[in-house]
């Protein structure tokens, strides 16, 4: 009975290990200033689930944290993709410009994500790519209760920028928008802008274009928002 107990307990463990996150290093220069950046580049890791801001349950280890990066010399911050462009002159002394604000200001992973988001303005790349910048700084701050504020402006730019996506086309597949309308629903619910939060829940359930499990979900957070519960840790 004890050997079998014991087999029992190392299969789960090879399980938990095999189905854990795993990463490997990547080494780019900053486009910046040519400082060595290291990222820990995801290799497999096994979700179960999702928050109800589609943020990945499961074993994911430090994923979120690793998407987006920053230099510490100059504090560029972005995506691995980001650190792989090349600026002239004149967009490096912009970034470089902007980036003195963070002079002397300590750059934890959420404040990267509002950096790699604001450059992205700078840069006038696409709302949707700006807004996931913020939803992944927000994701990093879900348990921080000493950073509510900070976690709530990280959401509200979120929710600004997909309602621009939207309003750009920027989705090409439709299927997806009601995805988009939920999620800024949860983002307005979150801050506890719980009116706003109805009516792009309600934009999400009756668009015909919706997926199956949408209308489902966003019914059930459409509650909370009409309950004024701005619950964070779903």
């Amino acid at each position: 009975m004890k050997k079998i107990f014991l087999t029992s307990i190392l299969s789960l463990i090879c399980q938990y290990f095999a189905n854990a996150h795993t990463c490997a290093n990547e080494i780019v220069k900053c486009p910046i200033d040519g400082k060595e950046v290291t990222f820990c580049v995801t290799m497999s890791m096994t979700t179960f689930g999702s928050f109800k801001d589609f943020q990945k349950q499961g074993a994911i280890g430090s994923h979120y944290e690793e998407l987006i990066n920053n230099c510490p010399k100059c504090r560029f911050s972005g995506y691995i993709n980001d650190f792989k462009v090349e600026f002239n002159e004149a967009e490096k002394n912009k970034i470089k410009e902007y980036l003195t604000k963070f002079d002397n200001v300590i750059i934890d992973d959420a404040k990267q994500c509002l950096i790699a988001a604001e450059i992205k303005e700078l840069q006038k790349k696409t709302k949707k790519e700006i807004a996931f910048c913020y939803v992944t700084g927000s994701y990093l701050l879900r348990e921080n209760d000493d950073e509510v504020v900070f976690r709530k402006e990280l959401q509200s730019k979120a929710k600004e920028n997909l309602i621009s996506a939207i309003e750009n086309n920027e989705y090409e597949d439709k299927t997806v928008v009601a995805n988009i309308n939920y999620l800024i629903g949860e983002m307005a619910r979150r801050i506890g802008s719980f009116d706003e939060a109805v009516k792009y829940y309600d934009l999400a359930i009756n668009d015909k274009n919706k997926k199956d499990w949408v209308e489902k979900v966003a019914k059930q957070q459409k509650e909370l928002a009409i309950q004024k519960d701005e619950n964070n840790k779903i």
